[in-house]
């Protein structure tokens, strides 16, 4: 159809049920958040996994829709290895489940950028007032930068933009920050700009408030 975008994916039939969440209220959040139409095919007797179709009006609203659908397959896999491991899922799960769908995303951002605790993650965000980039810099300024991200490591060496190499270290948590910062922000405006879509969220592209 001219001017929709559409966008397919899949979802293991076990998990189903946890996208779609108690009367559907899970994947209703996510087309009424992402304006995206959801579909998720009926299982079939043997079927290992199900289609989910995404419909938009802009490549960014679908892709956005397939970015959300994705962490919260990652949640609900926590759930599952934790309950055929016969423990009950952490308090964390349950928070992050029964968030918005874009709330949760900032969550996971924030959490790729500086590797703190999901938890600690939504705990500056609501201290920010949903302002995802002052969480980063609060997170990482109160960590010394010693995560260095979520894979750990330290304060990482970026790359040399001016020519190659490596640039050494920054020295200081708060210079990291403002060249984490700098560089994602940069990196985001120049995707946009090809894309011809919106910038996100954390640079005023909208939704990037909390309620």
């Amino acid at each position: 159809e001219e001017g929709r975008h559409a966008r397919v994916t899949s979802i293991p039939t076990e998990l189903a049920a946890g996208l779609i969440g108690r009367q559907g209220a899970a994947i209703s959040r996510m087309q009424e958040d992402s304006g995206a139409s959801i579909n998720i095919s009926k299982p079939q007797p043997g079927d290992a996994s199900q289609r989910i179709d995404i419909c938009a009006s802009s490549a960014a609203a679908a892709d956005e829709a397939v970015t959300w659908i994705a962490t919260r397959l990652t949640d609900l896999r926590g759930v599952r290895d934790a309950q055929e491991r016969g423990l009950s899922f952490s308090d964390e799960l349950k928070t992050l489940l029964a968030l918005r769908p874009r709330v949760r995303q900032q969550v996971e951002s924030i959490y790729q950028m500086c590797g703190a605790a999901r938890e600690e993650c939504l705990r500056a965000l609501e201290e920010s007032g949903g302002d995802a980039q002052a969480a980063v810099e609060t997170l990482l300024l109160a960590d010394g930068g010693a995560s260095g991200g979520a894979n750990g490591g330290g304060l990482p060496s970026l790359p040399d933009q001016r020519g190659g190499g490596q640039l050494p270290p920054p020295a200081t948590a708060e210079e990291l920050a403002i060249d984490l910062l700098r560089r994602d922000a940069r990196g985001a405006l120049e995707r946009a700009s090809q894309e011809e879509s919106p910038p996100p969220y954390w640079l005023g592209g909208g939704g990037g408030r909390l309620g």
